[in-house]
């Protein structure tokens, strides 16, 4: 969701842009919550610092400013701070385990959840900045790029040459390349 999106729907209803805010980023936040308290939470203190993250966004969130692109940065950023504070408060305790611990160092996962979830939502912006493109521009990008289809394969499917195809794809790059700076989104 974009700054501009939210903000449009804070101005219709309020409760509605909460709710579409927490249906879109609750996956996200729980997952940054979990990878950082898995070690010392527990469920119950995972679900209550999520519920907390997103009361800091409704509450702190300036819908005022003028900001361009998607506002999960935002998100993430409170997320990783109030999962911190609360670990912090948690291993503070004698009883807890730490994430140092021989036993914790075993059961750790080589996979960065919290980088893989920034990634699906880095896709999913650019999937669907693609579809805005339209047709044919799309299906030419995703031929292209995604399924590494050559102008003459592509031209099998579109109905087009494969010299217009080159063209086209071309500039479908270039636009898109300009929506994903607009959005604050580097390759």
């Amino acid at each position: 969701m974009t700054h501009e999106e939210f903000r449009n729907k804070m101005k219709i209803s309020p409760q509605q842009a909460h709710r579409e805010l927490f249906e879109t980023y609750c996956n996200y936040v729980y997952t940054i919550v979990f990878n950082r308290l898995r070690s010392c939470g527990s469920r119950e203190d995972i679900e209550e610092c999520v519920c907390d993250v997103f009361a800091d966004v409704y509450c702190f969130y300036d819908t005022e400013k003028e900001i361009s692109g998607d506002i999960s940065g935002f998100i993430g950023t409170i997320a990783r701070r109030k999962a911190g504070l609360i670990y912090k408060k948690k291993c503070s305790v004698v009883d807890t385990v730490s994430i140092d611990d021989d036993l914790v160092q075993e059961l750790r996962s080589e996979h960065d959840i919290e980088s893989e979830a920034d990634a699906n939502e880095r896709r999913r912006i650019i999937l669907d900045m693609i579809a805005e493109l339209g047709e044919p521009d799309a299906t030419l990008i995703m031929q292209k790029y995604y399924y590494g289809r050559s102008a003459k394969e592509i031209a099998e499917i579109v109905p087009m040459t494969p010299e217009n195809i080159r063209v086209r794809s071309g500039r479908a790059v270039r636009k898109l390349k300009e929506m994903l700076e607009k959005a604050g989104i580097s390759l």
